[in-house]
């Protein structure tokens, strides 16, 4: 079932990214502000690229939307897309 399979994933995802995340926690990160007024890091970037390459190589049809890339519109016509909060929306 694609579901359970979906949910494994993103369950095993964002566990390696906690990971990630708190090993970068606390340590000197190149940080700077995106936009006028939005921080980011380093680890942000990191943890982002880790779930949307973990996601997208078992779902590349799926597309991906997230706060640390850059929008990509072809996302619009997939059947499903994943956020960087790991949430699968159906159009």
């Amino acid at each position: 079932m694609q579901l359970m399979r979906d949910f494994a994933l993103m369950e095993q995802t964002v566990r390696e990214a906690g990971v990630l995340g708190l090993a970068m926690f606390r340590t000197e990160l190149r940080k700077w502000t995106k936009g006028e007024s939005s921080p980011v890091s380093e680890a942000d970037i990191a943890v982002n690229d880790l779930i949307q390459s973990r996601l997208q190589a078992v779902t590349p049809d799926y597309g991906w939307l997230s706060e640390e890339s850059a929008d990509d519109e072809s996302r619009l016509g997939r059947g499903a897309y994943v956020s960087r909060w790991c949430r699968i929306t159906a159009r």
